[in-house]
């Protein structure tokens, strides 16, 4: 009797040990995915090059994702101001959803992005590339722009970081030309 209960006993504890084992593990992993990312709140941030400040970030949210490739998600949207040498800001940009991939520098924004140079000119489009080494915004998208006197439409956009010169890469719609015979 007292074998059957030392066996009975040592399965038991056994079993218990493969358990506690298996849940330690899946504690463990549990553990990791949350420690890879980073979070923060009313995050602020300033962005220089050559020792110039060339832009401000704002945002309610971030999440910094440490698993390769790594990049900080802005899921609950961004706020970026633009500055020239005199720190006066050249253009907004404003977009409901951002990510930032760290090891190209490259931003990707979608969610109703709308950039407004300093002139009052606004870009509207879905989705929007910024690439900050180069200081230019791209995208193969549909946008919009409106001017004080227009409001073009196309597919794709090349433009500098201020939006001061802009590309429609497939303007659509209807255009006024200017006759160039009365220029003279």
């Amino acid at each position: 009797m007292n074998k059957i209960i030392a066996r009975v006993a040592f399965v038991f504890s056994f079993l218990v040990l493969v358990a506690c084992e298996n849940d330690m593990e899946a504690i463990m992993n549990l553990d990791k995915k949350t420690a890879a990312v980073e979070e923060g709140k009313d995050i602020e941030s300033m962005y220089s090059q050559l020792g110039k400040v060339k832009a401000k970030l704002t945002a309610p949210s971030m999440l910094r994702h440490l698993q390769a490739p790594v990049y900080v998600e802005f899921n609950k949207g961004l706020k970026v101001l633009f500055f020239n040498d005199t720190l006066d800001v050249e253009s907004t940009l404003t977009a409901r959803y951002g990510k930032y991939f760290e090891n190209d520098a490259n931003i990707y924004l979608r969610d109703h992005v709308v950039v407004i140079n300093k002139k009052g000119e606004r870009l509207d489009c879905e989705e929007l590339n910024w690439d900050s080494k180069k200081e230019i915004f791209y995208s193969n998208k549909p946008v919009r722009i409106s001017t004080a006197t227009d409001t073009l439409y196309g597919t794709g956009l090349e433009s500098n970081q201020d939006f001061s010169n802009y590309t429609i890469l497939h303007p659509s719609g209807p255009f006024v030309l200017q006759d160039s015979t009365t220029l003279q």
